[in-house]
């Protein structure tokens, strides 16, 4: 598998998360057992583990730790037009 993105957080694994555009939703699939957390502008964390989340708006990925307990540098920001 190629990365496209990659991370220097020891929270993360070779392939922790895949991003895909598919039938016109992008979504964020977590491929590991340490989970993706992901946080929509002004909403909570969302935890996955080996599960998918459709992407809207703008947030905040995080791999390990929720978004919260995360620095900035270490936190990956999207947004979906």
């Amino acid at each position: 598998m190629q990365s496209d993105l990659l991370c220097q957080t020891e929270l993360a694994s070779r392939s922790n998360a895949a991003i895909d555009f598919h039938r016109g939703k992008i979504l964020l699939t977590n491929q590991n057992s340490k989970g993706t957390y992901v946080k929509a502008d002004g909403g909570e964390n969302n935890f996955l583990r080996r599960q998918e989340l459709m992407l809207w708006g703008g947030g905040f990925i995080s791999l390990g730790a929720e978004v919260s307990e995360q620095e900035e540098g270490q936190l990956m920001r999207y947004v979906c037009e």
